[in-house]
């Protein structure tokens, strides 16, 4: 009898299930699946971070770096603050964990530009977490960047912040890898179309520990979760150091000789290389 009675509740209650389904949760997985599409194509720009995704942002990134990395230090925060008019800051790229100390670091709104496969991971789950901070996608692979620039472009033209890696990858060996050419033609066209002095940050950022080169060899994917899992092994601090602004004018006209100029001024503010000896 008991069984006869709870019967027709249990249909009922499944028949709102499949409603309240039907009407939010369907829809919503829909939209959630499209943005994630969008934000997955190279150069488009997702509106800004809101005040509230920042918050959340930053106490993610903080705690995301407290596991990771440990204790940070920042030579040079004020040289950011020097800065009138549109600059891009420009580190290298030797971490994963990069992703969450640049934004502490800036401590500030910013836009950043990913590798597109940083949007595509987990089936898109990346886009839907880094996008809403700011983040925009690159593809990487050569000929293929143009919409990115141009988008980068539009951030330094309506007065947001910058932040890119001209490594593209990040090398978690400790070495640096080939520089790429976009930030030194963003730069220049967005001071073309300001028709004032675009500037670049460099940043030099020098993690306490490496893996070997061994670590090249596997996927990044691969690589960046099992430095995430040796947590323990790898969490010993940061050091990051800020140069001096560079207008875009003091760099060679040659994109490719500008690009080198902007590698040395990165390298030259190594910390490891001050102490005469670089740690891996």
């Amino acid at each position: 009898m008991s069984s006869e009675l709870t019967l027709p509740a249990i249909v009922l209650a499944l028949i709102a299930l499949f409603l309240v389904a039907w009407r939010y949760v369907i829809p919503g997985i829909k939209r959630l699946r499209e943005y994630s599409r969008m934000v997955s194509t190279c150069g488009y720009l997702a509106p800004p971070p809101t005040p509230r995704a920042f918050k959340w942002g930053m106490r993610l990134a903080k705690l995301l770096a407290f596991i990771q990395v440990g204790r940070i230090k920042i030579i040079g925060r004020e040289n950011i603050d020097k800065v009138d008019g549109p600059y891009i800051v420009t580190p290298n790229h030797p971490h994963w964990a990069d992703a969450v100390t640049m934004p502490i670091m800036m401590n500030r709104p910013a836009r950043y530009m990913a590798a597109q496969d940083v949007f595509t991971f987990a089936g898109g789950l990346g886009g839907l977490l880094v996008a809403p901070l700011g983040a925009f996608a690159a593809d990487l692979n050569q000929g293929k960047g143009g919409p990115a620039r141009k988008a980068a472009v539009e951030v330094l033209t309506s007065g947001q912040k910058l932040v890119m890696f001209p490594e593209g990858f990040a090398y978690l060996d400790g070495h640096l890898g080939e520089f790429k050419k976009g930030a030194i033609r963003i730069a220049r066209e967005a001071s073309q179309q300001l028709g004032k002095m675009t500037y670049i940050i460099p940043v030099n950022l020098r993690y306490g520990r490496y893996p070997g080169s061994w670590i090249r060899r596997l996927p990044p994917p691969v690589e960046y979760l099992l430095v995430f899992l040796m947590f323990v092994v790898f969490r010993r601090g940061l050091t990051m150091v800020v140069g001096e602004p560079i207008p875009i004018d003091k760099f060679s006209s040659d994109d490719k000789e500008a690009t080198e100029q902007l590698k040395q001024a990165i390298v030259a503010l190594d910390p490891a290389l001050r102490k005469g000896a670089l740690k891996e």
